[in-house]
């Protein structure tokens, strides 16, 4: 319906390498993890595993990497359980499908939305499709949790050639560089009595916030409500990797700590690659 990433993608390719980029579009929206199963192959074209591999051989046969954006249909009590473990299915079967045991796989962490939902499910989501990073090698996620919509779920076309461009960002490197430009990652949370530090990996430059940095929030215990207890958020000048979160005396008992918590939060924290700290949680606090 008017817009999509791929061909912010691919234009962004092209400018870095000087290389022609083909594109096998073989996206529905508003799908399923069930409606894209491997197992469905057998009905052809009347799938869409099976559509997407009759466009794959139509074009010859050989794709040297998958782009991804899927996720917001199966963000309800059923499905999202088992979202991860689908996931993954669905790229040992494009790999095995493919002829290419370490085809990489860059997906879109799915954004925001403003709609009643179910927010634990919403999350799990997310929270899958970020782990998928550990458990599933030569595959890496973008975050959208930082870019505005144009109706209620759907990312705006500028947010789109954002992720065109955090995609490439994934692309240039694994393919020219030989590693895989993740962006932050937290790597631990540590508490000394009312300050929170936190430590990232992944960090291109500095991490950066347009405006108030903002996404954090503490909950009591892993499903608990959210205690309002973080007051400021502050970089460190002089360790580009770190945060410091200012805490009053409401610090729960068994405290967790989420970033992107809920259907529409609101996340700033970027790193100077513009790659945007995604959605995680919860992490028990020690």
């Amino acid at each position: 319906k008017g817009s999509g990433l791929g061909l912010s993608f691919a234009k962004e390719m092209v400018k870095r390498t000087g290389r022609p980029i083909g594109l096998i579009a073989s996206a529905h929206g508003g799908t399923s993890m069930d409606q894209w199963d491997p197992g469905k192959k057998d009905q052809d074209g009347a799938s869409l595993y099976g559509s997407m591999c009759k466009q794959v051989d139509a074009a010859g046969g050989k794709v040297c990497g998958v782009l991804w954006y899927q996720g917001e249909s199966d963000a309800n009590v059923d499905a999202s359980p088992v979202f991860q473990g689908k996931l993954e299915a669905l790229i040992a079967a494009m790999r095995k499908e493919f002829g290419n045991p370490d085809l990489p796989f860059f997906h879109v962490q799915i954004g925001r939305v403003v709609l009643p939902w179910d927010e634990p499910s919403w999350n799990r989501v997310q929270t899958s499709q970020l782990a998928t990073e550990g458990t599933v090698k030569n595959s890496a996620i973008v975050a959208a949790i930082d870019l505005s919509i144009d109706d209620a779920i759907h990312i705006s076309t500028p947010g789109l050639k954002v992720l065109g461009h955090r995609l490439a960002n994934l692309a240039e490197a694994h393919y020219f560089e030989g590693e895989t430009l993740s962006g932050p990652r937290l790597e631990s949370a540590k508490r000394y009595g009312n300050l929170l530090k936190l430590t990232f990996s992944g960090v291109n430059g500095s991490l950066l916030s347009q405006g108030r940095p903002s996404g954090f929030s503490i909950s009591a215990g892993p499903d608990g409500e959210d205690v309002l207890c973080i007051f400021k958020i502050e970089f460190k000048e002089d360790k580009p990797n770190e945060l410091s979160l200012f805490l009053n005396g409401r610090v729960p008992e068994n405290p967790h700590l989420w970033y992107g918590r809920g259907v529409d939060p609101y996340c700033t924290i970027v790193d100077e690659a513009n790659m945007a700290l995604p959605v995680f949680g919860p992490l028990a606090i020690k």
